[in-house]
């Protein structure tokens, strides 16, 4: 007792020292710290680089809209402007190749949005070439370079997505004056391109309007992101005379209503007053680019600092923490993975095995339970409370394995020995019902007694179907082959509206004799299953054929209809991989039918109708057919009474001969049914021989035992008697309805 104490306390001692330390260092700088920090960091180094990346990128945004100018107006009749072309030329290749400078060593998404944008200027040759040449169109060129400055003026560089508020209206302010300056630069370019003709060309004047719009609106939105002092860096810029004189002439063209006259706009003017005025907006968007440069270079230089505060402390923690945790390993940590080792293997082996033993039960000794843990005498008292937990788990969970175990065996057992006796009790009343039908002359009876004996092999093939989930083999072995169309006969005999089911076209073709009993049960599932749902007033219909992989077996029912998520629910059962125990007992008939179709190999799957209904496909594998069909063996008679009760009893057959489509019932000239053999898949194979037998031979006489000559002479004088009561019936009925039809 006072070891444990004395272990409870130093463990929780040390625990409660790494606990406070570690919540409050760790969670404080590890958690918020360090993703701010870096975050930030990360965020202020990015924006100074992009934040030089736009300056970079403007200048040559600014180099392009003077190339436009002069080349437009050029273009446009102004030949003053080809001796400023060339020198213009060298200053926009310049500036392309201090931006391509800028981005060599970048692969960040700005960068490359760049990149991919720079490609455009791949067509300036062209225009360049077009000019010179005297080939060039002026709405072509302005075109070109607009749309390639647009481009590259709205390159989303992240700039805008910025932490820091008062970067970001920079940037904002930056962006504003830079869509002033080029809707300044198109006013410009396109005037030039129009005064030698006189008039604006085309529709150039409404864009010259649209344009004088956007520039207006730009500069409105302009003081909404700046500072004082960059609002009055911009005024100052805009009350020059050059801008006024560009104003003035602006106006002029505003109110020409289309047309241009040089004596009115001289070019040489027009061109000096707007270059002035926007180089004086190039002046300020600098100087905005040096105030966003400058506070992207702050935040980088703070975060940078921040992060290496925070290093420091975040050592200096784990110093501490670590020296802490040595203290804890010898008591705490070692012992944890040792004890963490063997539940491991409690879990992935000892207790599974224990299990297994348990569950197989085949030794006939009791299992015994895992080992329990074993923890060293240095650990502490937790520590040993975690081991003695674990050691109360898997008794627990061994206890109830072994009790799940005993109820399964049980519950088995009880399936098996439950359908035994029921078995054997239906298979003795099937016997006496098969005495009664042959003692009784009378046919009313004779009826109620075939009834009863449909009833009863029902019941046999319930009883079997017990025997099935307790993954018993079938009671009733059958050797010889058998044609498939015997097989159908011999299942439907064995379910209770039979009458309803049609026989469609079925290919002839042998079962194995091995697998005839269960393809037999497992065909009376499916087609009482699709009796059960479908309209009573609909059939049941059924077709077989060979295929490449063996023969296929429809069973095809007019009802409601499964929808999607049923039939695969349905399907899992027919599979025979689902557990019976843990589904609604209305779906037994699955489970068998999948019991069945595992055992022997065969495949099950319902789908849906082609016009209504479900339809039940059975594909027999083609190891299970033989093409050799053996000879019928004479009626076996009904068992003694020295007979075991496990002795199995022929089928009725009473069923398949009243089945629709190619299986019609034999009668007798009165109309009575005839009662054939008691088994069902020996009457279908004689059956099969009777009606295929085109030129019959005399069979041999076999030597028949007294029992088997009391039966035949029986039967023929129960059929003897059943024919004259049956014709004295029908001729008072005749009378009958004579008697009627003359009043």
């Amino acid at each position: 007792m006072d070891v444990t104490t004395k272990a409870t306390t130093s463990i929780r001692a040390r625990l409660l020292r790494i606990l406070v330390l570690a919540l409050a260092v760790l969670l404080a700088l590890l958690g918020i710290a360090a993703t701010e920090q870096i975050s930030a960091y990360r965020n202020a180094s990015a924006t100074a680089d992009n934040a030089r990346l736009e300056i970079t990128l403007q200048g040559l945004v600014h180099e392009l809209q003077k190339e436009r100018g002069l080349t437009t107006g050029y273009v446009g009749g102004v030949r003053q402007f080809s001796a400023k072309l060339p020198a213009q030329r060298k200053a926009t290749d310049a500036a392309r190749q201090q931006l391509d400078l800028a981005l060599k060593g970048r692969e960040d998404s700005a960068a490359g949005s760049v990149r991919e944008s720079l490609g455009r200027l791949d067509g300036l040759d062209g225009i360049r070439k077009d000019a010179d040449d005297g080939t060039g169109v002026v709405k072509d060129t302005f075109d070109y370079f607009t749309t390639t400055i647009t481009v590259l003026d709205r390159l989303d560089l992240g700039l805008g997505d910025v932490h820091d508020g008062t970067l970001r209206d920079a940037y904002q302010a930056l962006q504003v004056l830079g869509n002033a300056k080029e809707f300044t630069g198109e006013e410009r370019a396109i005037v030039l391109g129009s005064v030698r003709a006189g008039k604006f060309r085309g529709d150039d004047y409404g864009r010259f309007m649209e344009i004088r719009a956007g520039r207006l609106a730009a500069l409105d939105a302009f003081p909404r992101s700046a500072t004082a002092v960059q609002e009055r860096r911009l005024n100052t810029a805009l009350t020059t005379p050059d801008a006024e004189r560009t104003l003035a002439y602006e106006s002029k063209a505003v109110h020409g209503t289309g047309k241009l006259k040089s004596s009115v706009i001289p070019p040489m003017a027009w061109w000096d007053a707007t270059t002035s005025t926007i180089n004086g907006m190039r002046g300020v968007q600098i100087s905005l680019g040096t105030d966003v440069e400058n506070r992207a270079a702050q935040l980088e230089s703070s975060a940078q600092r921040d992060l290496l505060l925070f290093l420091l402390l975040a050592l200096g923690t784990v110093a501490a923490l670590g020296a802490l945790a040595l203290d804890c390993v010898r008591s705490v940590s070692s012992p944890l993975v040792e004890l963490a080792q063997q539940a491991r293997e409690v879990a992935g082996t000892r207790l599974p095995q224990a299990v297994a033993a348990v569950q197989d039960g085949s030794s006939g000794a009791a299992p015994q339970p895992p080992a329990r843990l074993v923890v060293t005498d240095r650990a502490g008292a937790e520590v040993r409370e975690v081991a003695e937990a674990f050691d109360r788990v898997q008794r627990s969970a061994f206890d109830l394995a072994t009790e799940q175990a005993v109820l399964r065996r049980n519950a088995t057992d009880s399936l098996v020995s439950l359908g035994r006796r029921n078995q054997n009790l239906v298979r003795r009343q099937i016997s006496f019902i098969n005495k009664l039908e042959h003692e009784d002359a009378d046919p009313a009876t004779l009826a109620n007694l075939f009834e009863l004996d449909h009833l009863a092999t029902r019941m046999r093939r319930n009883a079997e179907s017990l025997l099935v989930l307790a993954g018993e083999s079938s009671p009733r072995p059958w050797s010889t082959p058998l044609a498939v169309n015997d097989v159908l006969r011999a299942a439907l005999s064995e379910v209770e509206e039979y009458r309803r089911v049609t026989l469609r076209r079925i290919e002839p073709a042998f079962v194995t004799g091995s697998v005839v009993v269960e393809i037999a049960h497992l065909l009376a599932e499916l087609v009482e299953n699709a009796l059960s749902f479908s309209p009573p007033d609909s059939d049941v219909e059924i077709e077989g054929r060979r295929t490449s992989a063996g023969y296929l077996v429809a069973i095809v029912d007019h009802g409601f209809g499964m929808d999607n998520q049923a039939l695969a629910e349905a399907n899992v059962r027919l599979s025979g991989t689902a557990s019976f125990m843990a589904e609604p007992t209305r779906f037994l008939g699955h489970f068998v039918v999948g019991a069945l179709a595992r055992k022997c190999g065969i495949e099950v799957r319902l789908g849906e109708a082609p016009a209504a209904g479900v339809v039940a496909r059975v594909l027999i594998p083609a190891a299970l057919l033989t093409e050799k069909a053996v000879e019928a063996k004479p009626s076996v008679p009904a068992p003694r009474k020295a007979e075991t009760d496990m002795e199995p009893k022929p089928e009725p057959a009473v069923a398949p001969m009243a089945a629709k489509g190619g299986s019609s019932a034999a009668r007798t000239r009165n109309g009575l049914v005839k009662r054939p053999q008691r088994s069902g898949i020996a009457a279908a194979v004689s059956e099969t021989d009777r009606t295929d037998r085109t030129t019959p031979a005399a069979p041999p006489n076999p030597e028949r035992t007294p029992e088997q000559v009391s039966g035949m002479l029986s039967t023929l004088r129960s059929a003897h008697m059943r024919g004259g009561i049956s014709v004295e019936k029908e001729k008072q009925q005749n009378a009958e309805t004579n008697e009627g039809a003359a009043k």
